[in-house]
């Protein structure tokens, strides 16, 4: 009898043993579980987050010179946090995300709406009409931005940006008249306050000066701000299917400018 009550006081503390060892099981799985929820919101907090800064471009009407930041923003983005990241100080080394691609397209008609001139010959500060960007490096600001500094060193950012409005009534086309190259000359040296021509007895002299030293720095100014004029819309945008996070947008010229 008191061997039977030992067995059953054995077996009755077995079965409290198991209980609460399967009471600690379930409140881990459930704290594990529940850290694992956590961190899945905080992820997805994190994503969203991350896709707002960009979303904000996911649209139509966006400007050229927002365009020009974004291409900016992104170039900081995927050296510091995507894989393409080498520096010992980015985290793209450890976070390792997929880089983003930013791409634009001047439409068909670009020559004619970006350029000032399509001469032959001419050097263009905006050379094609199809730009891809998913380096490190802004391929499309490195083709321009050190000739813009330049040129608005050069001129004085107002008067060169002033040259490229009134190009028309300056550098006039089909052999002018000595009143028509008179009047051009003078609003010319109005707007340059760096750049005046130096005024002679001859003006035809005067004139070629104007022409040979002006027409192209103002024209390269002036297909700077047709881009920065330019409305786009966004025509497409990619997610990965990891991580969520945005990792292309496409835009196209939508034929208006500002």
């Amino acid at each position: 009898m008191e061997n039977a009550s030992k067995a059953l006081i054995f077996a009755g503390s077995v079965l409290i043993s198991l209980m609460i060892i399967g009471a600690l099981v379930l409140m881990f799985n459930g704290l594990s579980n529940y850290q694992k929820s956590g961190t899945i919101d905080t992820r997805g907090a994190q994503v969203i987050e991350f896709n707002n800064q960009y979303e904000t471009f996911n649209r139509n009407n966006v400007r050229g010179s927002d365009i020009y930041s974004l291409l900016n923003k992104v170039i900081d983005y995927n050296r510091r946090k995507s894989s393409e990241g080498t520096g010992q100080k980015d985290e793209g080394q450890f976070l390792a995300y997929e880089p983003m691609t930013i791409t634009f397209d001047l439409g068909d008609d670009w020559e004619n709406k970006f350029r000032a001139t399509n001469e032959n010959g001419f050097i263009h500060l905006i050379q094609q009409r199809n730009y891809e960007q998913n380096a490190t490096q802004n391929t499309f600001e490195a083709g321009i931005k050190d000739r813009v500094k330049e040129l608005e060193n050069r001129y004085g950012a107002d008067s060169i940006n002033s040259l490229a409005i009134v190009k028309e009534k300056i550098f006039l086309e089909n052999n002018p008249d000595e009143e028509s190259k008179e009047r051009a000359l003078n609003t010319f040296n109005k707007l340059s306050k760096k750049q005046s021509v130096t005024r002679t007895a001859n003006l035809n002299n005067d004139w070629n000066q104007l022409l040979n030293k002006h027409r192209v720095p103002v024209y390269q100014y002036y297909e700077y701000m047709q881009f920065k004029r330019a409305r786009f819309n966004c025509t497409h945008v990619d997610y990965n299917n990891q991580t969520g996070r945005i990792i292309r947008m496409d835009f196209t010229f939508s034929g208006r400018f500002e």
